[in-house]
């Protein structure tokens, strides 16, 4: 206790930051996985995941599984309803949903090329001509094999990804996607209550997720110099 207290005042725990997913680092990745880099299915499969990760700020662990499927906790085929112009997914838990109460997420159809509508979309398309049992109760995110994408097997593709996009894959984990999607929301300004709602929060704490940029802390402090109170 005593030498974890020195070695924080002595700054010697130095933990590796965590990057964000912006928009602009999913649209190269997309465009990777569209290029092709594992297999037809595995990319379409990626490029979905991601995508809504992105949009509904999902955790890596409520899209992904540990060790086992389960399906009374972790996402189903039957947890996404797809209508005209948008798709429910409903999640059973989360981090911030202790009773599994559950709650149903938006994903709306939009005319740029990334959009989770369509992702889905094209995905159970994918999967229903290549699934001769295409099971409601199945996992909604498989592999090749059909199992249950694990985090293991996710993170490692994402990191792939990213190295071949240009990136340092090291600084990107699956908290990056909510990253990405808070700080996304705020740079767009998105209202706090807003970005709360979307990200499922139930205090400020989406607030340490947002990662500010220099020049925006630079031009936040020059507007203070330019107060008619000084």
């Amino acid at each position: 206790m005593v030498m974890r207290a020195v070695k924080r005042i002595q700054g010697e725990h130095n933990p590796k930051p965590r990057l964000p997913i912006t928009f602009q680092v999913l649209g190269r990745i997309c465009n990777s996985l569209r290029a092709g880099v594992f297999s037809t299915f595995t990319d379409c499969m990626l490029e979905t995941a991601c995508t809504v990760a992105v949009f509904v700020f999902l955790r890596c662990g409520e899209f992904t599984v540990s060790k086992h499927f389960d399906s009374t906790v972790n996402l189903s085929v039957t947890d996404v309803e797809i209508f005209d112009s948008y798709a429910i997914l409903h999640l059973k838990t989360s981090k911030t949903d202790p009773f599994r109460k559950g709650v149903s997420i938006q994903l709306h159809k939009s005319d740029h090329t990334i959009c989770p509508f369509s992702a889905v979309q094209k995905y159970f398309a994918i999967r229903q001509g290549r699934e001769v049992s295409f099971c409601f109760s199945d996992p909604l995110f498989v592999k090749e094999n059909g199992s249950a994408l694990d985090r293991d097997f996710f993170i490692r593709s994402l990191r792939h990804v990213l190295d071949i996009c240009g990136y340092n894959s090291s600084f990107y984990n699956g908290h990056s996607f909510r990253i990405g999607a808070s700080t996304l929301a705020r740079s767009v300004n998105i209202q706090d209550h807003l970005i709360k709602t979307l990200g499922r929060w139930t205090s400020d704490s989406y607030c340490r997720y947002i990662r500010i940029s220099k020049d925006t802390i630079r031009k936040a402090q020059k507007s203070l110099t330019s107060s008619n109170h000084i």
